[in-house]
């Protein structure tokens, strides 16, 4: 008798699923992934450390050169774990800013070493956009900070950004995409 593959429980001929554990024993038929698709190379994106790196250079920077942010982000949690909420200091939200934007041209100078290294033209343009998307939302939180537009416009704002730009991703990787088959069938 045949046995589950997920609990070794024994099992009767033609169960579908392992009265032990609930496993699914039914044998689906599929094609082998290297007959339907040609077989897949894994690569290791050793470049998003880069990016990883980038970050804490960026976060360190903020930090050494604002000690006094972790205390008031104490103060604000104290003070909204007691129910009183209050926002951000202008301050406080300008250095948000600032690390938004150091994030951003991170995300640029990734997009850089990506194109040097010759990597698929994807992954460039992905880090491209999101610094697009990131130095734009730093630039929202900045004009809240100065008092010019309120919160909610922030995030409103924010919102259409990022939806344009999937959307002006998802156009961009259609066209190459379809340009590439056009090429590999002639």
């Amino acid at each position: 008798m045949p046995y589950c593959k997920k609990c070794g429980t024994e099992y009767v001929e033609g169960a579908k699923y392992c009265v032990k554990c609930g496993a699914s024993i039914a044998e689906e038929w599929r094609f082998p992934r290297e007959e339907c698709f040609g077989e897949r190379k894994v690569e290791r994106d050793f470049l998003g450390l880069v990016t990883f790196g980038f970050f804490l250079l960026i976060l360190g920077y903020i930090f050494l050169a604002n000690l006094w942010i972790p205390s008031e982000i104490e103060a604000l949690f104290v003070k909204l774990s007691k129910g009183v909420p209050e926002p951000p200091s202008p301050q406080l939200r300008y250095v948000f800013a600032l690390f938004l934007g150091l994030i951003g041209a991170s995300n640029f100078a990734t997009a850089g070493i990506r194109v040097a290294f010759r990597q698929s033209w994807r992954r460039p343009l992905r880090d491209a956009l999101s610094g697009v998307g990131l130095i734009s939302i730093a630039y929202l939180v900045y004009l809240n900070s100065q008092r010019i537009i309120t919160w909610q416009i922030v995030v409103v704002l924010g919102i259409v950004i990022i939806g344009i730009l999937v959307i002006l991703y998802g156009i961009i990787v259609s066209y190459f995409r379809e340009r590439q088959e056009v090429k590999t069938s002639k």
